[in-house]
């Protein structure tokens, strides 16, 4: 099995990119914990409905929701508001240099 292929944000704004169902009950309690600490941080949430991507599917279709952080995956299924926080005060080499969020 190869490892899912992880997205990017079109957003070039966006630094959490959060794949997510209709229908998804730990998908409706994660996403206002992941604004709140996007708000906090002053970033911004890329919302991405797996659904309608066929790639993104095959990929992450038993995961949801996924939490991306610059890059790279940081929680599957339920997300900690603290730990979140964290990830988010770490900013990348590249985000830094450019003075982005």
């Amino acid at each position: 099995m190869t490892a899912p292929r992880i997205p990017s944000p079109a957003d070039p704004d966006a630094r959490v990119l959060y794949l997510t169902r209709a229908g998804c009950h730990l998908c409706e309690e994660a996403l206002p914990v992941v604004r709140a600490e996007a708000d906090r941080a002053g970033t911004a949430v890329e919302v991405r409905d797996i659904d309608e991507d066929p790639a993104l599917q095959a990929d992450w279709d038993h995961d949801v929701p996924v939490i991306i952080v610059d890059g790279r995956v940081h929680a599957r299924y339920r997300v900690e508001a603290p730990a979140l926080r964290t990830a988010l005060s770490r900013r990348p080499w590249w985000r830094r240099l450019t003075g982005r969020a």
